[in-house]
């Protein structure tokens, strides 16, 4: 989705025309988009099928939302859970992130990158009095990055360009901001495809990079369910002309013979409709003969079709059927794990990318607190991503029978509700020691407090 240019046009500045022909060439990509999101809100191609109202065939068109269902199965499987992070100088980091919710940042690019193949947020410090760093993540129908041809695809600038309003909500123009290294220029346009800017205010920004980073979801940078598209359409169109059919049936053409319902229009309409009222039809003599003409619906032959269809979707987008028959029952979590082997590759290419994606991230916070005189490191950071899958958590007999076998903080870690096993174990060695203090003052008499108890006075 990065747009390519040779370093040199940058040398003397960005030129408009340089943001003008990349806006262009980005605006190429907007009707993918469009309809990528599209599926995933329900508007299928099936709601644009024709009808045949002259004909008076009736014209279902229904949606079977299988984009949304795999892009919020395999969101929640890869995503589900925060992401970890250990490095020995990321404690400020870690604090800046749980300052501005960091884990629905990754949950918002996590849906951007399954519906549309690509991702981006942009880093921004806030006006507040005191300001702190903030990232926002932006559609990616609003913004790109432009960057170098040499191998290593090193970004020049970003430009984020969206709507400009009046106050009846009426598109007057286009606010484009465009961030380099170390500045954020502004401009206004008429129209997106206008070479005409009109330069605004310019800033400085401490950031040290282009403040934009560009998440993929895979190589190809395509959507879970976007090389599906043709056979989720294959499955509204058959699901839609079987409930076709079954209306046909239930509006099926009476024949009759040897008997005529009237001599003129006027009788026979008035002999239909007291037919429809009372249900009866009295045949005049043995000759004559009535009956319904419907044609024969093979529901067997339809629902293996559908069957096929439904599983060729699940299969190519690696995400399974959870309401399958083979994932219901009491099933382990080591059960579930090779029930969802396919879904795990797909899950290691999604990891694979984030991860680049959160390294980026990383720097950027550690630059723009580094301006703030906060000490970080990034470069041994280990980040690690859980997948969201169901545990069997030990019982409290278990957890008991175990006592004395491992450890206490190990036990900790086992039990649903504790949340920070480390912290926990601290709260319960203080809570030991207060307890031995309280024991010895009730029996007047000092007492050799656990060894555990003896370890942490030390320690602190």
């Amino acid at each position: 989705m990065a747009i390519i240019r040779n370093r040199e046009l940058i040398e003397k500045g960005i030129p408009v025309e340089l943001i003008s022909s990349c806006i262009k060439e980005h605006q190429e990509s907007i009707d993918r988009l469009n309809m990528l999101d599209n599926y995933y809100m329900g508007k299928h191609a099936i709601l644009e099928r024709p009808s045949d109202e002259d004909k008076g065939l009736p014209n279902n068109m229904l949606v079977a939302n299988h984009a949304k269902y795999i892009t919020d199965i395999a969101t929640g499987y890869v995503f589900g859970k925060p992401v970890k992070y250990e490095g020995e100088k990321i404690e400020s980091i870690l604090q800046a992130y749980k300052a501005i919710d960091i884990t629905s940042k990754d949950s918002e690019l996590a849906k951007d990158l399954s519906t549309f193949g690509i991702g981006f947020e942009l880093h921004f410090m806030s006006r507040e009095d005191v300001p702190i760093p903030k990232i926002a993540v932006v559609d990616p129908r609003q913004i790109f990055l432009v960057v170098d041809d040499t191998v290593e695809y090193k970004p020049m600038f970003g430009v984020h360009y969206y709507e400009k309003r009046d106050v009846d909500n009426k598109v007057i123009g286009y606010n484009v901001n465009v961030y380099t290294e170390n500045q954020i220029l502004r401009y206004t346009i008429k129209d997106v495809d206008s070479k005409d800017f009109a330069e605004g205010e310019s800033n400085s920004h401490f950031y040290k990079a282009v403040p934009i980073v560009e998440y993929w979801n895979n190589e190809e940078q395509q959507g879970d369910f976007e090389q599906q598209l043709s056979l989720i359409d294959a499955y509204n169109v058959l699901q839609s002309d079987r409930v076709n059919d079954k209306e046909q049936l239930v509006d099926a053409i009476l024949k009759v013979s040897g008997f005529s319902f009237g001599d003129d229009e006027e009788e026979t309409f008035a002999t239909a409709r007291l037919l429809k009222k009372l249900k009866i039809l009295e045949m005049p003599d043995a000759g004559a003969n009535a009956e319904w003409l419907t044609k024969n619906l093979n529901e067997a032959e339809v629902e293996i079709l559908k069957d096929s269809i439904s599983n060729d979707i699940h299969r190519f987008a690696m995400v399974p059927m959870l309401a399958d028959e083979n994932f219901g029952g009491n099933s382990s979590g080591v059960a579930m794990k090779y029930k969802l082997f396919g879904t795990e590759q797909l899950a290691v290419i999604k990891e694979r990318y984030f991860i680049q994606g959160l390294r980026e991230r990383l720097q950027l916070f550690s630059n723009i607190l580094g301006v703030k005189g906060k000490e970080t490191g990034v470069t041994d950071v280990i980040i690690t991503m859980v997948r969201n899958l169901p545990e069997n958590d030990l019982t409290i007999q278990e957890l008991v029978s175990l006592v004395d076998q491992v450890s206490d903080e190990t036990l900790l870690t086992q039990i649903p509700f504790v949340e920070d096993a480390a912290e926990e174990f601290k709260r319960l060695i203080k809570q030991r020691a207060e307890k031995t203090k309280r024991i010895q003052s009730e029996f007047g008499f000092p007492m050799d407090p656990p060894e555990d108890v003896k370890v942490d006075e030390e320690a602190e």
